[in-house]
């Protein structure tokens, strides 16, 4: 009975870890980049249950005698394995932020927190007041580098990550950018966004 209580009670705290895990999943739904968790469980063996002091004999096959035969299968309980990070492609999303951007296939947005460098799917991006590209938090995007320093107005990346700016505006960097006169003739390329790819992904850790 008292197996049975222990059993029951693991069942309990693994589908509380579940129902934590879904909740999470459902408040970050309109969160770019979010990627959900899947909670994963394991069982513990099981046990072989016997009659005990059973009035009936069975005749085994090669012509023994069981006298404890077998009544079933118990199982002992279970216990979250792992929390596992589902990274599928999302889909896209017109913002029309010149300062959003995207990554399609694997790899992550570099960017420099006070604890070292972490790694973000999410590009919704903003201009800091010193012209950094930074992410929501102030954390600043890195190229391969350093920081990437830009204008408000007067940047385009291309899809292979490098990011240019308008040499038209390099010579007053006082003068403001009206982007509907912003050809394009010449450009200066300022640094390649830093993608980072992990081949295990099931290591990749969340924070914050």
């Amino acid at each position: 009975m008292v197996r049975g209580i222990y059993t029951g009670a693991s069942g309990m705290i693994v589908q509380m870890k579940r129902i934590d895990v879904v909740s999470n999943n459902l408040a970050n739904v309109n969160t770019p980049s979010y990627k959900r968790d899947l909670t994963i469980f394991k069982s513990f063996p099981e046990m072989l249950i016997h009659r005990i002091n059973d009035d009936g004999v069975r005749v085994l096959p090669i012509g023994s005698y069981d006298l404890m035969p077998i009544v079933g299968k118990l199982g002992t309980g279970v216990e979250v394995n792992e929390v596992y990070t589902q990274f599928t492609q999302g889909s896209f999303i017109r913002t029309d932020n010149q300062f959003d951007l995207a990554l399609e296939g694997k790899g992550f947005f570099a960017v420099q927190t006070p604890d070292g460098e972490r790694y973000t799917r999410n590009g919704s991006f903003l201009v800091d007041k010193d012209g950094y590209l930074v992410t929501k938090d102030g954390y600043r995007v890195l190229g391969e580098n350093g920081p990437i320093q830009i204008k408000k107005n007067n940047f385009i990346v291309d899809e292979d990550g490098n990011v240019f700016i308008n040499a038209r505006y390099m010579q007053d960097p006082n003068r403001l950018v009206d982007p509907s006169e912003n050809e394009w003739d010449q450009t200066i390329l300022v640094d390649r966004l830093k993608i980072i790819d992990f081949p295990k992904l099931r290591y990749v850790k969340k924070v914050g």
